[in-house]
């Protein structure tokens, strides 16, 4: 695993917008030579982040999500700071339900109260592990080295056991119509799980949900009760939480 230093970062956050880039066109943009961001590219390939197209780079050939190390280094100061504000708003004592993603990872690091968490993400498990104040249920199902969680019909009858206070998840995408979304039928199952089994649901989305690609809905926007986003100019009505 590579370490993404952070022009790969921005490299691969414009390549989400536009899906190939020209050398050329990179290296103009930040300042450097063709052979730097060729060094920074090869790397990125290497890694299977990217793919290497004539004269430029794009995005891999790939219908599922990228890998849980790639989507945990990118946006990573505006997770941190959308997991701070999310943890700071839980009750004491509440029962929450933690879905998959890096920005509900980042969640568990600042879990204080006494809770009870019942997840399917393994990340959440081994960071909540050394906190006795916290009660932790995990899911079992399929194993997802990639993704680090575990998914199946299982998971969805085990969520179906609870009635969580909040339940908390991410998504891959938010289509300009307000509708989050996921890359694949069984997150977006899991994710609905989440919802129906929640007496409140909380959606984390950094800005960049909404210039990624996704063909799989979850649910609208409106579905939500609370919306932690760094995202500018969205609609009044829906129940946004501004992260700055």
């Amino acid at each position: 695993m590579i370490k993404i230093n952070a022009r790969q970062q921005n490299i691969l956050a414009r390549l989400r917008q536009h899906e190939d880039i020209q050398i050329d066109t990179m290296a103009e943009y930040f300042q450097v030579t063709t052979q730097t961001v060729r060094r920074d590219v090869n790397q990125l390939c290497k890694a299977g982040y990217a793919r290497r197209i004539h004269g430029g780079v794009g995005l891999p050939v790939l219908l599922t999500n990228t890998s849980y190390q790639l989507r945990s280094d990118l946006q990573f100061n505006v997770k941190d700071t959308i997991a701070k504000k999310v943890a700071d708003s839980i009750p004491d004592g509440a029962t929450i339900m933690m879905g998959i993603g890096t920005t509900v990872t980042r969640i568990a690091y600042y879990l204080k109260t006494k809770n009870r968490v019942i997840t399917n993400n393994l990340q959440v498990v081994k960071i909540l592990e050394s906190n006795p104040e916290i009660e932790v249920y995990i899911a079992g199902g399929l194993f997802r080295s990639q993704q680090q969680d575990v998914v199946g019909h299982s998971v969805l009858t085990f969520f179906d056991g609870f009635e969580a206070d909040i339940g908390i998840l991410g998504c891959a995408a938010i289509t300009e119509s307000h509708i989050a979304m996921e890359h694949e039928t069984a997150e977006a199952e899991l994710s609905q799980s989440i919802l129906h089994n929640s007496r409140q649901t909380w959606l984390v989305a950094d800005a960049s949900k909404w210039s990624g690609s996704a063909s799989v809905k979850i649910a609208s926007l409106a579905t939500f009760d609370q919306i932690y986003t760094n995202q500018t100019n969205l609609p009044q009505d829906l129940p946004i939480t501004a992260i700055e």
